[in-house]
């Protein structure tokens, strides 16, 4: 008889109100099932010179949420009983790269209701910048998770957001590496965006621009 598949542990989730006040410990499935508040974890990584530049995911296919959308660099449900900072657990395990939880800086966090396809889905999401020059490929994204990186100016994405839904079709420049070869130029157009619902793409990439010009405050 062919060995059976390991059994996956059930992800425990915090379940919080919308001003974060815990209020109990609920597994993923239940968490999506019922639209309850939990907390997760956003990284944005962003180039340091300008133009200003941010690093994306283009989600793998069989992602739960959203596959094969482009999403920012890194994203993720913190687990029960972990805090923000403990979503470099995150980064490592989608992008393959090691971060202190100081190279971290929080931006905010902001209330976001969405059906992804996982569920009814309410999230408290932790928004993070992180300044990392390295090329795409010195990244080692998990092959199970993300299917490519995008590189792309922070201004062509903006414009991307503008025309999305109204005008899914429209494309802009932006290099892509599928973790073979060599980053390729290619065209990404607005309906490949996980939906940016309730303006959050634009306040995430305004915030970015800011945070390369050094400038303050920086808020979503």
């Amino acid at each position: 008889m062919a060995p059976k598949p390991p059994i996956k542990p059930t992800e425990m989730i915090d379940v919080v109100d919308p001003t974060g006040v815990w209020i109990g410990i609920e597994s993923r499935t239940k968490v999506h099932r019922e639209g309850l508040w939990h907390n997760v974890f956003h990284c944005l990584i962003v180039r340091s010179e300008e133009p200003p530049r941010v690093v994306l995911q283009r989600r793998h296919p069989n992602s739960k949420g959203f596959p094969n959308k482009i999403d920012l660099s890194a994203t993720g449900h913190l687990m029960a009983g972990e805090v923000p900072s403990d979503g470099t657990r995150e980064i490592a395990e989608e992008l393959g790269i090691e971060v202190a939880a100081d190279q971290l800086v929080p931006v905010g966090v902001r209330l976001m209701a969405d059906n992804s396809g996982e569920g009814l889905n309410r999230e408290r999401i932790h928004l993070h910048f992180l300044k990392d020059d390295r090329v795409l490929e010195n990244f080692n994204p998990s092959a199970s998770e993300v299917s490519g990186l995008i590189e792309i100016e922070i201004n062509e994405a903006l414009r991307l957001v503008d025309h999305y839904p109204t005008d899914s079709t429209f494309t802009v420049d932006a290099i892509e590496w599928n973790m073979k070869g060599r980053p390729r130029p290619t065209k990404i157009a607005a309906s490949e965006l996980v939906p940016p619902t309730s303006g959050y793409w634009a306040a995430a990439l305004l915030a970015a621009k800011r945070f390369v010009r050094g400038q303050q405050p920086l808020a979503v």
